[in-house]
């Protein structure tokens, strides 16, 4: 090559070089950009699972302590049973002292009640023993007060509650005959015709008519004559002699389970499904980390949240209709904060903006020679 020829060739060489470099300059920070931000969503999507199986186990802790406390108020139905089944005839004092022993471990039971079966011609009967057993203008009512007797037929039984306790504070329960009134017949006839434990949906504790539903439970379970034919619905209800009732707001049975452990981290929201169209918010138990002023400001509706970190643990004892909905407090996410997908992102990010610097180094040297 000519003399000439070489120095054109230098000169395109010196020219190409610059421009080689910026291309590559380019390559590395788009490669370096991609990877640090897939290796951020990598890690991201590690840390949200982390933080995620974090809350569910907090969440399913609690929720255990629930369904615990309601199988011991299942089993304290069953209790009840047990005494109807190994005695001849239960006395007011036999129950008073036979429940006073379970109340006295359940600070959540509302009341234990006795519902027998009268037929029209007992009242005179019952409200005689009432007044021996010191139970003074004993009356067989209507759920709103009124006489029994004056929307039922001169056939029909009676359901009224003879005997509850604590009878301190639900004396206005004696006499009420919960047949008279449709949300709770259903129950009653459900228990009868299987035998086996009803649950309400949500109730008022009172009974008062007029009434909004409220957040108590009703758990009612049958009790059959000895030598009844249980074998079919029709001798199941023939034999029936009445009823062992129990009430509870399921608001204090929360309370009782989670009572020696602090809900810290969660709110638990109490959600009855009535229908697939109706969502009840029963009550909310919020966070203990939560002050004052946070908890007045939290609304029942978080239930209705869609954010995606949310619980729903079925009450399984109630039925389907009656879940729990657990749902992360401000302190959960200041104690799970997610900065290691933010350290990725950053290193990695700083290691493409290094590595450009480094080849734009060897650019400027050439430059000035």
């Amino acid at each position: 090559m000519v003399p000439g020829q070489q120095e054109v060739g230098r000169l395109v060489e010196k020219d190409k070089s610059p421009r080689s470099r910026l291309y590559a300059l380019w390559v590395i920070l788009a490669a370096g950009a991609a990877l640090s931000i897939g290796a951020y969503f990598l890690v991201r999507s590690w840390e949200d699972a982390a933080v995620r199986t974090s809350f569910e186990m907090l969440s399913a802790g609690h929720a255990t302590s629930v369904n615990v406390e309601l199988t011991r108020h299942f089993d304290v139905s069953d209790a009840l049973v047990g005494l109807y089944v190994v005695s001849q005839q239960v006395e007011r004092r036999q129950f008073d002292q036979f429940t006073a022993t379970i109340l006295a471990s359940h600070n959540d039971i509302q009341a234990l009640m006795w519902v027998p079966r009268v037929a029209p011609t007992g009242r005179s009967n019952l409200i005689k023993q009432t007044e021996r057993d010191g139970i003074k203008d004993f009356r067989i009512r209507n759920v709103d007060g009124s006489e029994a007797s004056a929307t039922v037929t001169p056939q029909a039984d009676h359901f009224p509650i003879l005997y509850v306790q604590p009878i301190k504070e639900n004396r206005d329960l004696l006499g009420i005959d919960l047949m008279t009134d449709p949300r709770y017949r259903g129950l009653l006839e459900m228990a009868c015709d299987t035998g086996r434990l009803a649950v309400s949906g949500p109730v008022q504790l009172d009974f008062k008519a007029g009434d909004d539903m409220g957040d108590g439970v009703l758990l009612a379970r049958a009790i059959y004559r000895k030598g009844a034919n249980l074998g079919s619905v029709t001798g199941r209800r023939e034999g029936l002699e009445g009823f062992v009732l129990q009430l509870f707001r399921i608001d204090d049975l929360i309370h009782e389970a989670l009572r020696e452990s602090a809900v810290l981290g969660v709110n638990i929201s109490v959600v009855y499904r009535g229908n697939p169209d109706e969502l009840q918010l029963k009550n909310l138990h919020p966070s203990v980390s939560r002050d004052e002023k946070n908890i007045k400001s939290f609304s029942l509706n978080v239930a209705r949240s869609t954010s995606a970190l949310q619980l729903r643990v079925p009450l399984d004892h109630l039925g389907k209709p009656w879940s729990l909905m657990f749902t992360p407090t401000p302190r959960f996410w200041a104690n799970n904060q997610a900065w290691t997908s933010l350290v990725v992102l950053a290193a990695g990010l700083f290691a493409t903006l290094l590595s450009g610097i480094c080849l734009l180094r060897p650019s400027a040297k050439s430059s000035q020679s």
